[in-house]
């Protein structure tokens, strides 16, 4: 009996031993979970992402785009349109000026006198020491003005008074025209063309593109070999609008012609 109430409590003891460990076991377990190293990380979140703007916006941004260049469009359109009127009247003012000073003229020739003739020297020079003086010009502008100045004197002195009094008047425009292209910039919008009340003979230095409106990119009517004979009949800023022997018209720029006048070139 005494055997036996031993081996009860051996067992018993080894029981308790057994059951201590399997406790202990779970308690180690379950601090392990909170350990430093064994703590999981926490997952980092994904960047924001641009929310792509909806279809409807895209199109209405576009839409929007698309009206502002047509009202572009139509702005440029009227804008050209009246430019192209006002062209069409000058030209039309122009015609009928020259109709007006060709018949002036022969009633000039008819009427020109010796006074009246050296009044128009004396005009013409008065007009040429003042452009000498006002030095806006290149001096190549200044013998092209002496050389028409020239040609009247020379007429003068020919008794062609008519044609003096043409020459005189040649010089006093194309003073006028250099001047007036001085004082005004090439955008000034009051810029307009300007008819010469004597038309000015004038020769090509070089080969030359005739070009139908007075712009450096407009349409070429036809290339002008050089000395081509040429009668500037208007101005707007730096062209020239010519006609030709052969009864073309079209602009040239004035840096590519010079005066000629028949009295001093043959």
């Amino acid at each position: 009996m005494a055997r036996l109430w031993i081996q009860s409590y051996k067992s018993w003891g080894l029981l308790k031993t057994w059951a201590r460990q399997i406790l202990c076991g779970t308690v180690v377990a379950f601090l392990g979970l909170n350990l430093p190293g064994c703590t999981l990380q926490k997952p980092t979140p994904a960047p924001p992402t641009s929310t792509p703007s909806p279809p409807q916006e895209s199109y209405a941004v576009q839409q929007r785009e698309i009206e502002r260049l047509q009202q572009l469009l139509t702005e440029k359109d009227v804008l050209i349109r009246n430019l192209n009127a006002r062209q069409q009247d000058q030209a039309k003012a122009l015609q009928e000026s020259t109709s007006k000073v060709t018949r002036d003229q022969v009633m000039l020739r008819r009427l020109a006198t010796k006074p009246g003739a050296a009044s128009s020297i004396a005009e013409a020079e008065v007009a040429i020491a003042s452009l000498k003086l006002s030095q806006v010009t290149v001096p190549e502008q200044i013998l092209q003005a002496q050389r028409l100045l020239d040609a009247a004197t020379a007429s003068y002195a020919k008794g062609n008074y008519g044609t003096t009094m043409d020459h005189a008047a040649q010089t006093r425009e194309f003073i006028e025209m250099v001047k007036d292209n001085h004082s005004r910039k090439a955008s000034d919008p009051r810029l307009a063309m300007v008819a010469f009340n004597v038309p000015i003979p004038l020769r090509a230095k070089t080969n030359v593109n005739l070009r139908l409106k007075p712009f450096t990119n407009a349409a070429k009517l036809v290339t002008l070999k050089k000395d081509s004979a040429l009668t500037a009949k208007a101005y707007l800023g730096d062209w020239l609008q010519v006609q030709t022997s052969d009864m073309r018209s079209g602009w040239v720029l004035n840096t590519l012609v010079e005066v000629r006048v028949g009295d001093l070139d043959h």
